[in-house]
């Protein structure tokens, strides 16, 4: 695919191959223009101005997840609510909140959960027993990571962890 935009200020010249897509701009006066196109691949952008190339950058780095809670293999004791959250981080095209993915055990839950900023969090009354959770966070260029974590939850009564507990006996 191969296109040409012509406006007021210059020329852009669009070269689209699978693996990315160029973005060459040479505006007709020395001033600073940004163009934003988005790709379904790793995007290249290279810029000249007045023949003389200014640099180009790619993203080919995936997001960053960190700050997971509950910590991987932790024990969280159950008060009615367990609070699952991670931060993550992109420092090239941006996070695309559209394709953030929060699965407890398996199901997701990223309808339910509060995507504000570069943090993701979620609440829900958990039984007591081992959980599973997976983040997976994908930016414009369509890099993506995925972070998986385990942890127990905890019943009421120390010790406590699966079946019924009257105060006395375990069954």
């Amino acid at each position: 695919m191969k296109a040409t935009v012509r406006n007021r200020f210059g020329a852009v010249l669009l070269l689209a191959p699978l693996a990315a897509a160029v973005i060459a701009a040479r505006p007709a006066h020395a001033q600073q223009f940004q163009y934003v196109y988005p790709t379904p691949a790793p995007a290249v952008v290279a810029v000249e101005d007045n023949h003389y190339w200014r640099g180009h950058r790619q993203d080919n780095r995936a997001p960053r997840i960190t700050d997971v809670t509950p910590d991987n293999g932790s024990r969280v004791w159950d008060r009615g609510r367990t609070h699952i959250s991670a931060r993550f981080h992109d420092w090239g095209s941006g996070i695309d909140y559209r394709n953030v993915t929060l699965r407890v055990d398996g199901r997701d839950v990223t309808y339910r959960a509060r995507i504000e900023g570069n943090e993701v969090r979620y609440r829900e009354d958990l039984a007591p027993g081992r959980h599973f959770a997976e983040l997976v966070v994908r930016d414009r260029a369509g890099n993506a990571t995925r972070e998986t974590w385990s942890f127990d939850v905890v019943g009421r009564h120390w010790g406590e962890r699966y079946g019924y507990y009257d105060g006395d006996r375990r069954y």
